[in-house]
């Protein structure tokens, strides 16, 4: 890649969100192991972290508990061209979720806004991720405190 990614590279690497479990772990392949991850807010999942491992064990490992099979299920609701590109490296992708459960059967509905900066080999090494915090508190914390884990 002689370049940071375009549009269409990006999309495509946000669209392996539509299709959990396997596609979550597809995601994670374009995610640099020293990635510097926040995730913005005060709440039970907010913080930052500077490496892939961190990252996905203080978040993804722990919600992937509470959520009903497959998981997260994402999609980019504009599709590709809902996908914002900047010269520098920079993107911001709006993502929501579809048909996402947690495992007591109440449905979660999150709307994110993801700024992630990429290399040139096509790899997230910087991401800001903004969410409906209290929706998360609401859905996930309430479904935490039901399997005792909160």
């Amino acid at each position: 890649m002689s370049g940071y990614p375009d549009r269409k590279y990006i999309y495509d690497v946000f669209r392996n969100f539509h299709d959990p479990p396997e596609g979550t772990s597809k995601f994670f392949d374009y995610v640099d192991d020293n990635v510097h991850w926040q995730v913005t807010g005060q709440h039970r999942f907010s913080g930052t972290w500077t490496s892939k491992k961190d990252y996905y064990d203080a978040t993804w490992a722990n919600i992937n508990t509470l959520l009903a099979a497959p998981g997260y299920k994402l999609e980019v609701p504009g599709g590709e061209e809902g996908v914002i590109v900047g010269q520098d490296g920079w993107s911001v992708i709006e993502m929501k979720t579809v048909d996402t459960k947690v495992k007591s059967g109440e449905p979660y509905k999150q709307h994110y806004s993801w700024h992630c900066r990429w290399n040139r080999e096509g790899k997230i090494v910087e991401a800001k991720a903004f969410l409906d915090a209290d929706h998360l508190e609401k859905v996930l914390g309430g479904e935490q405190r039901r399997q005792g884990l909160a």
